[in-house]
């Protein structure tokens, strides 16, 4: 079995941002010879219509087709995931009813693989996918690698759907243009003073405004309302 980047694997555990946890996993999966990895994710609210949220280092050509021709109809391999969390395998077979989707995915290096789903209690969705354009998945690759793509499914959800699910379910917050210069220089590593002295403030008006953005966010203290502001988008990480 081929073993994981140790160096990638603590990364990936010990990060927060989704982006960067991504990032991480495609090297995983890249570690496992599989050139692609996706990730879908679909959070379901109460009384709304579920939010879809998607990661992949896909070809942009592929990307931008999927979207624009509405494949998710036709991606058989989405569609049995979504009903199971048995790891679905990519074969012609899959896609007899839509070869011409899976002629287009071949096309891109979208050819031989499987993805893996996840179902929490909260009805909440993963679906990983991990593929490579040459060398058919064979049953026994299959069943030597499925345990570490299904452990990625696994990491990925509880990450990723997370932080979605925060900014959804938050009430947002609103700050004063004051108050986000003041929290934006904080997140650079800067002082009070140094604060101060960037904005021509007082001390004492600057800690009066991280006072406020500490309570508008319910934050313990400014590193954590730091993170919540940019957890929230409030200000660049």
């Amino acid at each position: 079995m081929l073993q994981w980047n140790h160096e990638h694997l603590h990364r990936l555990i010990s990060e927060s941002a989704p982006q960067k946890v991504f990032d991480l996993a495609v090297h995983l999966a890249q570690d496992m010879e599989m050139d692609f990895l996706g990730l879908k994710i679909r959070i379901q609210l109460a009384a709304q219509s579920p939010r879809l949220y998607l990661y992949s280092n896909y070809p942009e050509a592929w990307i931008e087709r999927y979207q624009r021709d509405e494949f998710y109809k036709e991606d058989a391999a989405a569609i049995c995931s979504h009903a199971s969390t048995m790891p679905v395998l990519w074969t012609d077979e899959l896609y007899r009813e839509t070869p011409h989707f899976r002629q287009q995915a071949c096309e891109h290096g979208l050819r031989h693989g499987w993805t893996q789903s996840l179902h929490d209690l909260k009805h909440n969705e993963s679906q990983v996918s991990v593929c490579r354009p040459i060398g058919e998945v064979s049953i026994a690759e299959l069943y030597d690698k499925a345990g570490k793509v299904q452990w990625l499914c696994h990491t990925l959800h509880a990450i990723v759907s997370e932080h979605h699910l925060a900014k959804l379910s938050s009430p947002p917050v609103k700050m004063s243009e004051r108050e986000l210069e003041v929290l934006k220089w904080s997140a650079a590593g800067k002082t009070a003073a140094d604060v101060a002295c960037i904005l021509s403030l007082s001390q004492s008006t600057v800690n009066f405004h991280i006072r406020s953005v500490i309570t508008k966010t319910n934050a313990a203290n400014k590193a954590g309302a730091i993170a919540i502001a940019m957890m929230r988008g409030l200000i660049d990480e």
